[in-house]
């Protein structure tokens, strides 16, 4: 493809109120092949960049109507998703009135009386901000198309796969429950494929959340409830897990007022922080659990003793499906999930997660939530 015909995939706006100027500049870049509109007052100016899908606005600072700054915050506000480079012609030079431009979203300068050399110099460069913007559009459509075929993919394989992992963990369990015939190579077998299929199920249900967060599908339902009252259950359930390992956790829950919550997705993302904190601490160690009222917000944290999250990968923590360096301390399983999933449902709850952590010495992960809300969904 040649230069001009390069060019001619570029609209450019020329708003400038002296005729003279204007047509002056508006030759010069039909010349060079680009496709030129015009205008003389600020809301010509402003009309045309929405109307035509400027790439490039060359305004005159002191435009009639509206000027040519009042041109840019306002076009920068309207076309959020659409980027225009803009270049300013003004005789100003007082560097706070530049930088008042440059606050309002201008790009270039060029000081008046126009140089048509440094124009075109300024447009080129313009020219290709625009055209790496369009590849960069281009780039996240395809990113998202194929996010969502991935995610088709995941829920189709993770719901096919779900029913026969039941089964087996069903039947499993039924053999265990009457096993007085087998013999105790037999048993240790059929233990092995119980606990194996339900660490399993553990991770194709991590699958279909995520699957559903990232496709929108995941909807939850609320009602007002105790927070504390959540907490305590999900502590009853993970004690096993927590004993196996001589883990003592410590409770300092204090009673705080009633929130709107959904109990089995908030109860899921309480349950990835405890069971991750009982996974990686220390055999014997211990593990802390805080719940109070801060200002208008409920806090619910979890403190462990374990090797703490090496400061150059803590950024990958709510990612999905990035493991870090660290391992569990009794060779427990994971996706890499639960800390995703966990990010997605307390943000649905129109709160937030955050953490703290040292290497060597532990980590505390805390959730908190807005004590007075709107329902909201995934």
């Amino acid at each position: 493809m040649s230069y001009l015909e390069a060019n001619k995939l570029m609209n450019i706006l020329i708003a400038e109120d002296d005729a003279a100027t204007r047509k002056m500049v508006a030759e010069c870049m039909k010349k060079k092949g680009f496709n030129v509109f015009e205008a003389s007052n600020g809301i010509e100016a402003f009309t045309s960049m929405i109307d035509q899908q400027i790439n490039i606005a060359v305004l005159d600072w002191m435009l009639p109507g509206m000027t040519g700054i009042e041109v840019c915050r306002k076009i920068r506000k309207k076309m959020e998703t659409s980027y225009v480079f803009i270049i300013m012609l003004t005789a100003k030079t007082e560097k706070n009135e530049l930088l008042e431009g440059f606050e309002a979203g201008v790009d270039e300068y060029i000081t008046k009386p126009v140089n048509f050399q440094e124009l075109i110099a300024r447009i080129k460069v313009g020219k290709r901000i625009v055209e790496l913007e369009q590849k960069l559009k281009e780039k996240q459509k395809e990113l998202s198309v194929n996010n969502e075929r991935k995610n088709q993919f995941i829920g189709i394989a993770a719901h096919d796969l779900r029913n026969p992992v039941i089964s087996i963990r069903g039947f499993s369990e039924l053999l265990l429950k009457d096993s007085k015939d087998l013999t105790e190579e037999q048993r240790e077998f059929l233990h092995i494929i119980h606990s194996t299929s339900r660490n399993m199920l553990a991770m194709i249900n991590d699958l279909l959340d995520i699957s559903r967060i990232e496709s929108g599908k995941l909807k939850i339902s609320q009602k007002q409830g105790s927070l504390n009252k959540l907490i305590i259950e999900r502590i009853r359930l993970l004690s096993l897990q927590a004993t196996k390992k001589h883990i003592t956790i410590h409770k300092e829950l204090s009673n705080t007022p009633e929130i709107l919550f959904d109990p089995q997705r908030l109860g899921q993302a309480v349950d990835n922080l405890i069971s991750n904190a009982i996974k990686f601490a220390p055999i014997g160690s211990s593990v802390y659990l805080n719940l109070h009222q801060d200002e208008n917000t409920v806090k619910f944290s979890v403190s462990d003793e374990g090797p703490g999250i090496p400061a150059e990968e803590q950024h990958l923590l709510f990612s999905e499906f990035h493991r870090l360096s660290i391992q569990p301390t009794a060779g427990e399983t994971s996706t890499g999930l639960g800390l995703a999933i966990a990010k997605k449902i307390i943000e649905a709850h129109d709160g937030f997660i955050e953490f703290e952590s040292q290497e060597g010495l532990g980590s505390t992960f805390s959730l908190s939530l807005p004590i007075s809300r709107k329902i909201n969904e995934v």
